[in-house]
């Protein structure tokens, strides 16, 4: 729906005149920085889902180091706390700019669910 794109396309202009890149593509491996997802285009009130993707090269870092590794791997935990940090910062501009955002613990784990002030009862 319309509104869908028009919510994401908000979000979107809010967050590259904080000064955020914008991932551009589904494809992950093409693009990094925040992605806007709409939850659901057939659902009102429009919902969004944002994630921080972080540059192709540092994904190809994961790609080569051993499963077990990962939660000893000092780049894992320094990619964890830049997420935390980056999300912080989408949140903080988002609620400056009046929507409402926070950090998803359901489905999405780690993803920042976001709504128009007015459709947020359950936040």
């Amino acid at each position: 729906m319309i509104e869908h794109q028009i919510f994401a396309e908000k979000v979107k202009s809010t967050l590259a005149r904080a000064g955020l890149p914008i991932a551009g593509t589904f494809d992950s491996s093409l693009t990094s920085g925040v992605y806007v997802e709409i939850a659901d285009d057939q659902r009102l009130p429009p919902e969004l889902y944002l994630k921080w993707r972080v540059n192709p090269v540092l994904t190809q870092h994961f790609v080569q180091v051993d499963i077990a590794r990962l939660t000893s791997d000092p780049v894992v935990a320094e990619l964890k706390n830049a997420q935390r940090a980056i999300n912080t910062a989408i949140i903080s501009i988002l609620e400056f700019a009046g929507y409402v955002a926070r950090v998803n613990q359901d489905l999405r784990p780690g993803e920042i669910h976001v709504v128009e002030p007015a459709t947020s009862p359950g936040l």
